[in-house]
């Protein structure tokens, strides 16, 4: 008997040689030398039981790892169903269960250490073109399965999508196959495992959200020394048999030899396109730091200065959202190279949805520089390609902030003055709209910009939802240096600049608080 024991002890201590446990925790696998476990029984490619009967996918391959640098043994319980396996747990008649981070956080019980993060996955017909964010086909109809752990949380995140609600993938591809669906939303393993399998070859995954389901081990919190067993043992693993297991299961193959050649020519003319656009940006930045320092002396110049840094953002929030395509461009290209199907036609398709990108970042640098270029000339302009010009640099900095803006002017209408001092009268009112939105914490945010022409004159209107200015303060916006803002939001010079602009132009600026609103009034006098 003294024998057998000795012979217990030396087997544990080799087993765990590799892995630093404690007394303690070697004193715990000594008594608890089975554990008892309980996962999803059709949850493949992570867990399942097949025909004859045996526990497989990526979890099973995991458990026998764990076996095998570590003492432990695992019972694998099998139940008819994962609300069956859910009871069994609560009911503490198994130590362990396969769990999601955000189901975990509905449960009493420990998490262990994450095993694999799998991200959340845009499926769509294969003639799709990729897709950066669900918001940019919110209008579509995207189903997604109601059972799955990360239902609530994105739902949450996108209230604004209204999401065909269904009960499995199979039910969610099913549906885009059959045109009930535009897209379907999934985790990345469980989509994959199921197109391959069931040979779906017109569906491909056009995009990734931001969003991840994080898998790891459910475990009784009764026996929370088996929480850092599991952990000590889950970080021992080493990451190329992680990867082994994980591209088992999760990897689809393909017979046709992957075009090398044409992969590095796109990554390379990528590189070039982003050198050009780098330098592009860091010339305009010395370009607009020398006229700050050289010509910004004056009042005038002080009402500049205080909108630029406001463009520089908005400018920057510009490029962020082509930048991430471009990035997402190069991961998407990745895995479809490693998963063999890059050819003339997708390197073709990607190099136009790159050059797509950069022009409009070319688009948004050119109408930057013309905002702040000097012009005194006085010149008859179009009213409307005006604003627009102010917009499309504003567009992402009020989108950001939840504003909605409309403009209603005739396309027609033209007016005498100088164009680029008239684009920083528009944008000093609209910005001081967004301020009042957000100090006064408006839920419903809009502005409206309206004009009119008539035989006798050209009358303007920027309206907005913010509330209004008090009537004790009214009266005093466009004198200068005068503001109600902190001294790190506001210098006073904005609305004061304005009034001089309208002025010069021999036209009158005003304001009325109208409709829960300020309005502000520019009439020019034709005559």
């Amino acid at each position: 008997m003294r024998i057998l024991w000795l012979a217990i002890l030396i087997s544990l201590e080799l087993l765990s040689a590799s892995i630093d446990f404690s007394e303690e925790e070697k004193l715990w696998m000594e008594q608890n030398r089975v554990v008892t476990y309980v996962g999803d029984p059709d949850w493949l490619p992570f867990e399942a039981f097949d025909d004859k009967g045996n526990y497989v996918g990526i979890v099973a391959d995991l458990l026998k790892h764990i076996e095998k640098i570590t003492p432990l043994k695992f019972k694998i319980m099998r139940t008819s169903s994962w609300q069956d396996s859910i009871e069994t747990m609560k009911s503490k008649q198994v130590m362990m269960m396969s769990q999601s981070k955000d189901y975990n956080t509905q449960t009493t019980e420990l998490l262990s250490e994450i095993y694999y993060k799998n991200p959340i996955v845009i499926v769509m017909n294969h003639k799709q073109r990729y897709v950066s964010s669900l918001y940019n086909i919110k209008d579509k109809k995207i189903a997604i399965s109601s059972t799955e752990g990360f239902f609530k949380k994105i739902k949450e995140k996108y209230p604004a999508i209204k999401f065909v609600e269904v009960k499995s993938i199979k039910e969610g591809l099913q549906s885009v196959v059959f045109g009930k669906s535009d897209a379907f939303v999934n985790t990345l393993a469980q989509t994959s495992y199921a197109i391959a399998k069931r040979q779906l070859n017109d569906l491909r995954i056009v995009g990734r959200t931001d969003m991840y389901t994080e898998l790891g081990f459910g475990i009784s919190s009764e026996h929370p020394l088996l929480k850092s067993i599991m952990n000590k043992a889950l970080n021992n693993i080493d990451p190329n048999i992680q990867n082994d297991i994980l591209s088992k299961w999760i990897q689809q193959k393909y017979v046709e030899k992957p075009d090398y050649t044409a992969f590095f020519v796109a990554l390379g003319v990528f590189f070039v396109i982003a050198v050009i656009v780098l330098i592009l940006y860091i010339k305009v930045q010395k370009e607009t730091e020398a006229k700050i320092h050289a010509q910004y002396k004056m009042l005038e110049q002080q009402s500049k200065m205080a909108s630029m840094g406001e463009m520089l953002d908005a400018v920057a929030h510009q490029w962020k959202q082509p930048l991430n395509a471009i990035s997402m461009y190069l991961d998407l290209m990745k895995e479809d190279f490693d998963d063999g199907i890059v050819d003339r036609a997708y390197i073709d398709e990607m190099q136009k949805a790159t050059h797509s990108q950069i022009t409009h970042m070319t688009t948004t640098l050119s109408e930057f520089r013309n905002f702040f270029r000097p012009n005194a000339d006085v010149v008859e302009f179009n009213l409307l390609q005006n604003i627009e010009s102010v917009l499309l640099l504003t567009k992402d900095e009020f989108l950001k902030n939840d504003i909605n803006i409309e403009v209603d002017v005739d396309a027609n209408i033209t007016i005498k003055g100088n164009e680029n001092e008239f684009k920083h009268l528009v944008l000093n009112i609209i910005n001081n709209s967004k301020d009042a939105f957000n100090e006064n914490d408006v839920k419903n945010r809009s502005i409206f910009i309206r004009a009119t022409k008539n035989e006798e004159a050209v009358s303007m209107e920027i309206e907005d939802s913010a509330g209004g200015i008090p009537e004790n303060v009214i009266k005093r916006i466009f004198e200068a240096n005068f503001t109600t803002k902190s001294a790190s939001k506001g210098t006073g010079i904005g609305l004061y600049m304005s009034s001089q602009i309208v002025e010069k132009m021999g036209g009158k600026l005003s304001v009325e608080n109208i409709n829960n609103g300020a309005c502000f009034f520019i009439n020019f006098s034709i005559s």
